[in-house]
């Protein structure tokens, strides 16, 4: 059984390739009377389109080439004659070389969708057949062969020499274009992205792209110079050259074509740069604040502009696009097609943090040079980009947070709502009810006094945020003079805070209750006031006396 298997297969295997075979010779086999042309040493003579007797166009032309390649070379050198010639009730005219008889022309090798006649199709094809003939015999030529050896020789001397001049001059170009680049542009930023070195690269780039453009237009040319100085190639010389005629032709026409939509394309590039201009100068006075209206804001100046010249850009292109020439081929539609295909898949989420710029902008939740904490990241806002905001923490770190984070996340700023600048800085401590409440805002308010960097005015305060089951929650606020000092200066006011409370006897600690204490837990009014708590004259809190 295990046999048989692989048998079985082997079999199956063979049936299908018999199979295929019989296919592809079961297919039609190419149309036998498809013209032909005969060509003698690479130059067309005439085309055959009439099949005679069992010769299709194609072998009568192989025929021909034979015969023109018997004649010895005194016979080429002789006259190429036509006649007229009937055979077996066909009648055509016969070309010969020397007395040779070497093409016959039919009249049905005449194209029918064509306006020559037989006489005019032989004609040609004695007159091409004269040419090559005459190639031929000139390549036999020592004289002829040495002038054509010498000048391809020295097309490759000086195309070498140029090949060399053009690599040095690249080298040159590319190390004096970093030098010169890296002195003009010292930081080039858009959209929060560092541009210096994509720039430099772009220059690089332009430079090899113009070294090989030029490496290539040299070997064509060397190509076609040397193709044409030997008859057997100098027909495809001259295809290269006719070809690079015929391109640079097209280039020019399209040009001279072009120069109206060109000029409307600057005329209407010219009137946007205008407007962009303007636009920009409205918006910078309101960012400056010498314009002032209830529809526009100083803090949100800069991201409104760039929004207005964008769309104005665009509307810009939009209109000039229909008037660049060749905007209608079928280049600039693919182009086109592969742009949006790659905005499509690649730039979601670009277009998502962008989005989240404008939110942040619009929202005004920070300005650069403002403290905040977003999220678990603290410090100093250094750049609010398009894309992402960078902030510098206390280690002088900077941290990238994602436009999509910040708009994501709660955003505290201890800076917007400080009087004269600076940031808020905050303590909670959480005391017992023994302790006089009076005499704890006193220790905490002496404690901001003592802490570098806070301000003095406007005065620190504090308030008391909870009475706990067990305790009372104090916090004190204060403003500082720094916003990057934050952290340093809230350690600096956490040092005081115990210093001063150890100088007085009061326990910084949150007292949790076992069982109910003997004596009430409570503190005597000749107590309120413990230093460093100032009594008034009168207190006009003080408890009533009864009994």
């Amino acid at each position: 059984m295990s046999r048989a298997v692989p048998t079985r297969l082997a079999l199956l295997l063979a049936g299908a390739l018999l199979g295929l075979a019989s296919a592809s010779h079961a297919q039609p086999a190419p149309e036998a009377h498809a013209e032909a042309t005969l060509e003698v040493w690479n130059r067309p003579i005439v085309v055959l389109r009439k099949t005679i007797g069992s010769r299709p166009p194609a072998a009568r032309a192989a025929y021909m080439e034979e015969r023109i390649d018997a004649l010895p070379l005194e016979e080429l050198k002789g006259a190429v004659t036509s006649g007229r010639f009937a055979t077996a009730g066909e009648e055509g005219i016969e070309i010969a070389v020397g007395g040779v008889p070497v093409v016959r022309v039919y009249p049905g090798d005449v194209d029918p969708e064509g306006d020559e006649t037989l006489a005019e199709v032989a004609e040609g094809a004695a007159e091409r057949l004269r040419e090559a003939l005459a190639a031929r015999v000139l390549q036999g030529d020592p004289t002829r062969l040495v002038r054509a050896v010498l000048l391809a020789l020295g097309a490759t001397a000086f195309f070498a020499l140029m090949l060399a001049v053009i690599v040095r001059s690249r080298r040159f170009l590319t190390v004096h274009l970093f030098a010169a680049s890296e002195r003009q542009l010292r930081r080039v930023t858009r959209l929060g992205v560092d541009l210096r070195r994509y720039a430099l690269l772009a220059a690089k780039y332009g430079v090899d792209a113009l070294a090989w453009g030029l490496v290539a237009l040299l070997a064509y040319l060397w190509l076609t110079f040397v193709f044409v100085q030997f008859p057997y190639s100098a027909p495809w010389g001259n295809r290269l050259g006719n070809y690079l005629f015929d391109v640079g032709r097209m280039i020019a026409s399209s040009l001279v074509e072009g120069i109206p939509g060109f000029f409307t394309v600057l005329v209407i590039l010219l009137v946007t740069r205008i407007v962009t201009r303007l636009v920009g100068q409205l918006f910078r006075s309101v960012q400056y604040g010498r314009v002032r209206g209830p529809w526009l804001d100083a803090e949100t100046a800069e991201a409104t502009r760039r929004i207005v010249v964008g769309v104005v850009w665009l509307f810009a292109v939009a209109a000039a696009f229909p008037f660049i020439p060749g905007s209608d081929s079928e280049v600039f539609r693919g182009i086109g097609v592969l742009a949006g295909l790659m905005l499509s898949l690649g730039s979601a989420s670009i277009v998502s943090q962008a989005m989240s710029g404008l939110v942040v902008v619009y929202s005004r939740a920070f300005r650069e040079g403002d403290y905040v904490k977003i999220g678990d990241v603290e410090g100093t806002v250094i750049r609010r980009g398009a894309l992402s905001t960078k902030i510098r923490n206390v280690r002088n770190e900077e941290i990238t947070v994602p436009n999509g984070v910040v708009v994501s996340s709660p955003t505290v700023n201890f800076t917007r709502f400080a009087p004269g600048g600076g940031a808020l800085v905050s303590a909670t401590v959480t005391i017992g009810y023994d302790a006089p409440w009076r005499q704890v805002h006193g220790l905490l308010e002496l404690a901001a006094q003592r802490t570098e960097g806070v301000r003095r005015e406007p005065a620190p305060y504090v308030v008391q945020r909870a009475l706990s089951d067990f305790y009372v929650e104090y916090q004190l606020v204060a403003q500082i003079e720094h916003s990057a000092d934050r952290p340093l200066v809230q350690s600096r006011l956490h040092a005081a805070i115990q210093d001063v409370f150890n100088e007085h006897g009061v326990q910084i600690m949150s007292p949790h209750f076992r069982w109910q204490p003997e004596s009430p837990v409570v503190v005597p009014p000749e107590h309120w006031y413990t230093p460093p708590a100032e009594a008034p004259a009168r207190d006009a809190r003080e408890p009533r006396k009864t009994g």
